[in-house]
């Protein structure tokens, strides 16, 4: 599978990737060699704060067992996340979405929840109240890392059109289906985003987040750890190798 195709570096939805968002995402020599910080920080007027302005509204949400939260101050923030919608408007592609995060809960363990996350979005929180996700989240096995949220209607629309979960077709806009039909993964510190489409194979979710997430940190308890481990590898070369770690997903 090729890297360049499956992992394009974009700023969330159709739109230009900021001048120099790339640059911040490696070190750099200041004077008399000494390394600058990796990342940029979250200091008005620079490019990580305007990608959070723009894309990332810190909007009030709920999860799906009842906390208050903020989408970017409590959710994303420093985090590498997996983000969803899912709507009762669009049953069969919202339980094929749930299905393939539901693979990557199993394949990296309990990485979730520790440097991975995984967020299901209401597409239309007029229906999904948080007992209904929380229902939906039963069903789907969430453990900690991965979270149903929902929110006052507006804030959501905001928060999809940041995202880049809508169309500029009104017709597609307003069909849940289309939002549900998208994913997109990122490391928010990075300023590093990447999508890919929820209805194909889980293997392609799976493949596409590993290539961007790497196979994690040693010494955690996950389907891609114990085999880096059997194969007798490190938890970087391999990470390439989708038919070692991927083996068995659909």
């Amino acid at each position: 599978m090729d890297a360049v195709t499956r992992r394009r570096c974009i700023t969330l939805g159709a739109v230009p990737v900021l001048v120099g968002v790339g640059a911040y995402a490696a070190r750099d020599a200041g004077r008399g060699g000494e390394e600058r910080p990796r990342f940029e920080p979250v200091r008005p007027g620079t490019a990580r704060a305007l990608l959070q302005q723009r894309h990332l509204p810190n909007v009030s949400l709920v999860t799906h067992d009842g906390r208050r939260v903020r989408f970017y101050d409590d959710l994303v923030k420093d985090k590498k996340v997996v983000l969803t919608f899912v709507s009762s408007r669009a049953p069969r592609e919202s339980e094929k979405v749930t299905r393939s995060l539901a693979t990557l809960q199993d394949l990296f363990g309990n990485r979730l929840a520790r440097d991975m996350f995984l967020y299901s979005i209401a597409r239309t929180p007029e229906h999904e109240t948080p007992s209904s996700l929380n229902r939906w989240a039963v069903w789907s096995g969430a453990g900690p890392g991965w979270k149903f949220v929902t929110g006052a209607p507006a804030d959501v629309e905001r928060l999809r059109h940041g995202l880049g979960f809508g169309s500029d077709d009104p017709a597609e806009d307003a069909d849940p289906a289309y939002s549900v039909g998208i994913v997109r993964y990122g490391t928010e510190r990075e300023m590093r985003w990447g999508h890919c489409q929820s209805q194909g194979p889980a293997r392609v979710l799976a493949h596409s987040v590993l290539l961007d997430f790497g196979a994690g940190p040693a010494g955690q308890n996950s389907v891609i750890a114990r085999r880096l481990a059997a194969a007798g590898g490190s938890s970087q070369a391999p990470v390439w190798n989708c038919r070692l770690l991927l083996a068995g997903v659909d």
